[in-house]
């Protein structure tokens, strides 16, 4: 059995210059087939830790398929971007030669005429069926720039300043280890622990404004009125001096009718905002049967769910019910996610996500019984009692509680080798 297993380690190694002439190819349906069936025999194998990275590697195989179609897509635009460029250089070589022969005979052309063709030339060439589609605001910048200067050169590609940010953007994770990054800058100098943590509240509340009082109450509510306000005073203003940098000039926490709220002017990204949407998308589909339209969208949910909310504060209340929210909505996506791949006798995948949802629930019995099945469906019989015994464990160190009946009577029938 040991032996079969460092095979089964080996494997990918053995197949590396294999993939790397896959790759230079870009023949990503073959590659997810061999990962595939790598990941079944790693399973089997029970190595779980080359399972889960044969599933990532699944995964990112298809996000370069994704790319790879994309770069197609654009690689076609391309080509009808050049057609058209050498369309406009011939039209302007034919304009240029009508320019020179009126320029040696003085005599006078109605101007009309020429840039009127120029310029019905130019729009038919953007707004027929065959070309990209272009902004309106681009579009009519070419069209103005050829007709704004008769007998001068058209710049086309002509650039146009960027304009300078004016507010700040902010991209922040709350799912996990919490990192807040202003402009691509990571923010570590936080004024004190009580700052930082007033933020975070501002931030997932940021769609109320909330009352001097609450924050007092919520944060000092050992001291006395007085002492409270200026503690919330000096905390607000060493947060605004640590979001500051590079922003003198803007505010970023604001005060108004004695309430405080973040800035409505800045650009805010927030990984649990991303989160809620993308699970509350894909858990509509799947409760309208979609569960295979729903599948990129609680992948996505599944990765944008790096840990518990806000865990460096395991012991503050406020954020507890929302913590609770989203990890339950974490345990909804994995069961969807376990079931469909069960469903789908891909169950090297399912066993993947039924162990991270017992990493969040350890006695969760309905998945202890799940990856029972979807061992015995590999022929794994011996997996399927362990992970029996692992499930009596768990409860009765967690709960102190036997299973409930229907796990033990799977477990007599894999140990009866009955048909499951």
């Amino acid at each position: 059995m040991e032996s079969g297993r460092k095979a089964v380690v080996c494997r990918p190694g053995a197949q590396t210059s294999q993939w790397h002439e896959l790759l230079l190819n870009y023949q990503y349906q073959k590659i997810a087939g061999l990962l595939d069936r790598a990941q079944v025999e790693a399973a089997t194998a029970g190595d779980l830790q080359q399972s889960a990275l044969l599933v990532a590697a699944a995964q990112l195989n298809a996000s370069c398929a994704q790319m790879r179609r994309e770069v197609a897509y654009h690689e076609q635009v391309h080509g009808q971007l050049e057609a058209q460029h050498a369309a406009l250089a011939a039209e302007l070589r034919k304009v240029l030669a009508m320019v020179e022969p009126m320029a040696a005979t003085a005599v006078a052309t109605p101007q009309g005429s020429v840039w009127q063709r120029m310029t019905e030339f130019w729009r038919r060439l953007f707004t027929g069926p065959a070309s990209p589609h272009l902004p309106e605001d681009e579009e009519e910048r070419l069209v103005e720039t050829a007709v704004a200067a008769p007998g001068a050169a058209v710049a086309v590609e002509e650039e146009r300043p960027l304009p300078s940010r004016t507010t700040p953007q902010l991209t922040i994770y709350c799912l996990g280890t919490f990192r807040v990054y202003e402009d691509e800058i990571p923010v570590e100098a936080w004024p004190s622990r009580k700052g930082k943590s007033i933020f975070k509240y501002l931030l997932l509340h940021r769609q109320t404004r909330i009352t001097k009082e609450l924050l007092m109450n919520e944060f000092w509510p050992e001291a006395t009125a007085e002492s409270a306000r200026n503690n919330l005073n000096v905390a607000i203003y060493g947060l605004r001096q640590a979001l500051r940098n590079g922003y003198p000039e803007f505010s970023h926490v604001l005060f108004q009718d004695d309430c405080y709220f973040l800035n409505p002017a800045m650009q805010v990204w927030v990984d649990v905002e991303q989160f809620d949407q993308v699970f509350n998308r894909a858990n509509q589909l799947v409760t309208q049967g979609k569960t295979a339209v729903a599948l990129p969208d609680l992948h996505a949910a599944e990765l944008l769910y790096q840990g518990e909310l806000l865990a460096e504060d395991p012991y503050e209340a406020w954020p507890a019910a929302r913590r609770q929210q989203l990890q339950w909505h974490y345990m909804q996506l994995l069961t969807h996610l376990c079931d469909y791949y069960f469903q789908d006798q891909q169950y090297a995948t399912c066993i993947t996500f039924a162990n991270k949802l017992l990493r969040v629930e350890p006695c969760h019995e309905a998945t202890h019984r799940l990856l029972m099945r979807a061992y015995v469906r590999q022929r794994q019989r011996y997996l399927a009692l362990r992970q029996y015994h692992h499930c009596v464990e768990r409860l009765n160190e967690e709960l102190a509680v036997p299973p409930d009946p229907t796990t033990t009577t799977l477990y007599e029938a894999i140990r009866n080798h009955e048909p499951i």
